[in-house]
């Protein structure tokens, strides 16, 4: 879903808007713009308009409009959507594109939305923005018509890409896999936990769900991938590549991560082991006993001082080369 709003609401400008831009990218007034708003039955995904069929919409800008609301407080809670007419000259074909939002109570939260942690919403919004998906695709831009591709209770609709739900998911499988590279981290088994512990990390993770993210879409597309010729006509539709492309290319990233992540590591745990001591005389291992040996010692007994201490365990000779390696 992409927005909610409360019951009683006044919808004003920033609440639903549409966009529209010409095939350069600049912002363009179309021809006729119309809305009408429709309630969803949750069982048949039935749609029962809601109010006057048709409105007009207010158009504060250039390529900007927005539907003026009330929503009663009153109102039944569940999903709406709004479909947009636009017709971009006198004689071009009417498009229609539809957008789905959420009617909640007045507490602003809805049974059916889960909610998240600090943490886990902001990785969530910082993958949106790695992805180009934070804001719904309702930069609308005229382009051939095509039908709505309605299908039971699926319809094509303008929003986020990927839901709130997925992008969790696939930040939650990108810390099983970065768990699963050595060294052994299981005690990172959540979201929450990486942040606390190691909140460096979370760029490793981020990288692991933009590559879920990329190749769950393009499963997606391979389902509806075609190529087809008749009448010297031909028509080619074919995205799945493209985000596998995508895919590799943060799959590198996430690698190159798991890299770093086992030579840091090793080095944070290898000074860290108290059997060794820390500090210069570490290097040597349990054989010469616990403590800290300060620099001057070091030298003195790599000179040969200490070598009774080593008898049949390294020669003198053994002991410069440790001092000129």
């Amino acid at each position: 879903m992409a927005v909610c709003f409360n019951q009683g609401a006044e919808l004003t400008r920033g609440g639903l808007d549409l966009f529209l831009k010409s095939p350069n990218g600049n912002p363009t007034n179309a021809f006729s713009v119309t809305y009408s708003v429709y309630c969803v039955d949750a069982t048949t995904c039935a749609e029962v308009l809601i109010g006057t069929a048709n409105r007009t919409p207010v158009n504060p800008a250039v390529g900007e409009y927005y539907a003026a609301l009330q929503i009663p407080p009153s109102a039944k809670t569940g999903t709406y959507r709004i479909r947009w007419n636009i017709q971009e000259s006198a004689g071009a074909p009417v498009q229609q594109v539809v957008q789905e939002f959420c009617v909640v109570g007045t507490s602003g939260t809805s049974p059916t939305t889960p909610t998240y942690s600090q943490c886990e919403q902001e990785l969530i919004d910082k993958i949106r923005f790695m992805l180009r998906d934070k804001n719904p695709d309702r930069n609308y831009r005229f382009r051939p018509p095509e039908g709505e591709g309605s299908i039971g209770c699926n319809n094509q609709v303008f929003g986020y890409i990927w839901e709130d739900e997925e992008l969790y998911e696939f930040l939650e499988i990108a810390l099983w896999k970065w768990n699963s590279f050595p060294p052994e981290t299981e005690s990172l088994c959540d979201l929450n936990t990486l942040c606390q512990k190691k909140p460096a990390w979370r760029a490793a993770v981020l990288w692991g769900g933009l590559v879920n993210a990329s190749m769950a879409l393009a499963y997606n597309w391979t389902a509806d991938e075609f190529d087809y010729s008749i009448g010297g006509i031909s028509m080619n539709i074919e995205k799945s590549s493209k985000y596998m492309d995508l895919k590799r290319n943060a799959e590198e990233q996430f690698i190159k991560l798991t890299d770093a992540k086992l030579i840091t590591t090793k080095f944070m745990l290898g000074l860290a082991q108290p059997r060794f001591g820390r500090g210069i005389r570490s290097a040597f291992g349990p054989h010469v006993g616990r403590g800290v040996l300060s620099p001057r010692n070091f030298v003195v007994f790599a000179l040969g001082v200490g070598y009774p201490l080593w008898q049949g365990v390294l020669s003198h000779a053994s002991h410069l080369s440790i001092l000129l390696a």
